[in-house]
């Protein structure tokens, strides 16, 4: 057997062992990928690309990662529909999602009915009739970049839900700055932006259109984060999509659901300042009271922390006028926090409660960010 074999079925063997997973992956995100096909064809792009292979080697975490975003995604790797590919970049192996690709996400995840993306230049007929009319777009198909003038912007016009037309107007500027966010591209100057500038403008221009769609989509905002992160296609945000909080910490499936939040209104009596306004800076050490007397307790058992074993924290008090739900779910959120080190997710995730909860709420996990770096977390 020759090297190059050993290497193949060394690199399927990675994805073999995943079946259980994605199977899992598939019912949990209600997609209709199936394993063996997509084995089949992620094999077929190994076969095809020994350098493939040799990444997918070396990195073995990131082709599980990738192979388990088409199940995620429900985005077929067959290379007739064109949706999504297998490809290394920057030592690790991603899945490469061709705008066709994210059209079919938004479609499936119920956000659009159908999508129509074109990149306009200067010698273009464009005319551009507001955000509910289809645009005037006329040019000759087969003439050559150069015939058809500079590059000046591209629109997505989408069909949403209720059959109205959502039409996005995107300047060459925007498509720019979205290609400066891009490390590979601020780095090397190379990758998918100089070999397939066209149809990364046109990912670029969805990823901005969707912002403005009256419904969104977590597959689509999964997929975009996906893309963004591990993909290196940059568009830096710090829109973290509520699902992907959610999923990572628990919340929306261990948590009980809380109590309608507190207001301003609702809450006068807390009108005096709060431990919960305290800066993060403060250590929190100072803050936490005394637990109340009471009958003696079993020692809390031990948590176990990315493969340590920690003590648990003692329950620090209720504050006066939280609902107890609400305290409950914030000290939910931190711990899922400090487990999956996602403290910025978890900060977006509360950035909309009212008032005095997210105040509270920012300082609870502000201090146990705090305490989790001067632990070496």
């Amino acid at each position: 057997m020759s090297e190059e074999q050993k290497m193949f079925q060394n690199a399927v063997a990675i994805m073999v062992k995943l079946e259980d997973k994605f199977i899992e992956l598939v019912k949990t995100s209600n997609t209709d990928v199936a394993f063996k096909n997509e084995l089949l064809y992620a094999s077929q792009a190994m076969m095809n690309n020994d350098y493939l292979c040799k990444v997918a080697l070396s990195n073995p975490l990131s082709l599980r990662n990738a192979f388990s975003q088409v199940a995620a995604c429900g985005l077929t790797l067959n290379p007739a529909r064109g949706f999504a590919y297998l490809v290394p970049r920057e030592g690790q192996v991603i899945l490469d999602v061709s705008y066709r690709g994210m059209i079919k996400v938004a479609v499936l995840d119920g956000v659009i009915r159908d999508s129509i993306v074109e990149v306009v230049h200067s010698n273009d007929k464009f005319e551009y009739l507001g955000k509910r009319t289809s645009p005037v777009h006329s040019f000759k198909p087969f003439d050559k970049k150069a015939v058809r003038g500079e590059f000046i912007g591209v629109y997505v016009e989408a069909m949403l839900p209720d059959g109205r037309v959502h039409v996005e107007a995107v300047t060459a500027e925007e498509i720019y700055a979205a290609r400066e966010a891009s490390e590979l591209w601020k780095r090397k100057k190379k990758g998918p932006w100089v070999d397939f500038f066209s149809a990364m403008a046109k990912k670029s221009a969805i990823k901005i259109a969707r912002k403005y769609w009256p419904q969104s989509g977590p597959k689509l905002d999964e997929l975009i984060q996906y893309l963004n992160t591990n993909g290196g296609e940059g568009f830096a945000s710090h829109d973290v999509p509520l699902a992907v909080v959610e999923r990572v910490i628990g919340a929306s499936d261990e948590v009980e659901p809380v109590e309608p939040l507190p207001t301003s209104n609702q809450e006068e009596a807390a009108s005096e300042p709060s431990p919960a306004a305290q800066p993060a800076e403060v250590d929190p050490e100072p803050e936490r009271a005394d637990p109340p007397a009471a009958e003696p307790a079993a020692d809390p058992e031990p948590q176990a922390v990315e493969g340590e074993v920690m003590p648990a924290k003692e329950p620090e008090p209720k504050p006066v006028g939280l609902p107890e739900k609400l305290v409950k779910k914030v000290a939910e959120l931190v711990r899922r926090a400090s487990a999956q080190g996602c403290w910025a997710a978890a900060k977006e995730y509360v950035s909309t409660w009212p008032e005095e909860a997210r105040q509270y709420a920012l300082q609870q996990l502000k201090a146990g960010e705090y305490l989790a770096a001067s632990e070496g977390e």
